[in-house]
This record gives C-alpha cells, structure tokens and sequence, in this order.
C-alpha cells in the first residue's frame, strides 16, 4: 500500500513537471533611437580597432589613492596616454599604450624611477 502512494505520488510530480514545459517565441522590440547609438557603436569598433598590446600598471586599490597616482603620473609624463579603470573590486591606473614588448620595456624602465610598483599588463589596447 505504500509503495503505490509513492508511485502515485512520483508520478503526479512527473506529469506536473512536464505540464509545465511551454513552447513560444520572444520578441525584442527596441526603439529608434537605441538602434541608432548600437550603430554608431559599431561604427566607432570597426574605426579603432584593438589590437594585443601592453599597458603599464601603476596602482590597484581605492579610487582617491587612483586618482591622486594619476595625477603624480600627469605632472611627470604628460604625453603619456593615461586611465583609470574600475576592474572589480578595485580601481586600476594604467598607462600608456604599446603595441610590442620591447617597446613597453624600454617605457617601465623610466616609469619604475618613480612608481616603483609598476607592472607590465597584457591587454588589448586602441591603438
């Protein structure tokens, strides 16, 4: 007798589970406007595009202390391509924009002078 509950039972679960299973289309509708800037995105990719390159790390941690490296980093290089960048959980500074490893060798050298902790950062960079 109490097998057959259970049987009823796992059956009714099953018939339930597979009852649940629907077939239907979705659609997205988008607006005019948001197709316009998709395009003008895809437009801006395919003019600058990225390419495997290197950057220089300067700092990683709160967003003030980023700022303030960025700064100090400005004053001393200003020809130098700089960001800060949120890669979560913490703020980067990154600098400059080199498209071989010679090339941001020979920069982190002069860097290293005042930013002692700076690292070489494979990434793809907008040349």
């Amino acid at each position: 007798m109490k097998h057959k509950k259970i049987f009823a039972l796992a059956l009714l679960i099953n018939f339930i589970s597979f009852s649940q299973i629907d077939e239907g289309t979705v659609t997205i509708e988008s607006s005019s406007a948001i197709k316009a800037i998709v395009a003008k995105k895809i437009k801006y990719n395919k003019s600058n595009p990225k390419i495997d390159g290197y950057r220089i790390q300067l700092f990683n941690g709160s967003e003030s202390s980023a700022v303030s490296i960025r700064n100090k980093f400005i004053a001393l290089f200003p020809d130098t391509a700089t960001s800060i960048d949120w890669d979560s959980p913490e703020w980067k500074v990154r600098v400059g924009k080199y498209s071989t490893r010679l090339s941001v060798d020979k920069a982190i050298v002069e860097i290293k002078k005042t930013f002692t902790n700076a690292i070489v950062v494979e990434m793809q960079v907008r040349m």
